[in-house]
């Protein structure tokens, strides 16, 4: 959660780095739900996205930048990892509604790993383990483990 105080600027950033992943699950429930709808697949996607982030920022969650930015490299990564490794290992994605079941769970790994408290058990591990590796001396615990 965010220290500062909440902003139209902090809130669009937010939705720069957030939005893109709730717009392509929005585009993909659209295809995969092909209605008749006023709106084109990219504009419910985008649509979908604003309205969800939006919502968890009325809501109070404001994630800090850098937790965000976090969260788009983390879900960027993920989806990769699960693309491929559907790709490669198990049978190709055939389905909108597979894509739409990638897709969210790319999300929701993407949440957990960064904004709850099992994520910053997690990534205190891995940057130990890493620190380790690279015989780099322990980091010093700082106050804002953000």
């Amino acid at each position: 959660m965010s220290e500062q105080t909440p902003s139209i600027g902090h809130l669009l950033l937010v939705w720069l780095l957030v939005g893109p992943s709730m717009w392509s699950l929005g585009t993909a429930v659209a295809d995969a739900i092909q209605a008749e709808l006023p709106l084109s697949t990219m504009g419910v996607g985008l649509l979908f996205g604003t309205t969800v982030v939006v919502l968890f920022w009325t809501a109070g969650f404001q994630p800090s930048l850098t937790a965000s930015f976090g969260y788009f490299i983390t879900e960027q990564a993920i989806d990769l990892i699960l693309l491929f490794g559907t790709v490669f290992l198990f049978v190709p994605v055939s389905t909108p509604w597979a894509t739409v079941a990638l897709q969210f769970c790319s999300i929701c790994l993407a949440v957990t790993l960064v904004f709850t408290p099992v994520g910053k058990q997690i990534q205190n591990v891995l940057r130990r383990h890493i620190r380790s590796v690279l015989k780099l001396p322990p980091q010093k615990q700082s106050a804002n483990n953000d």
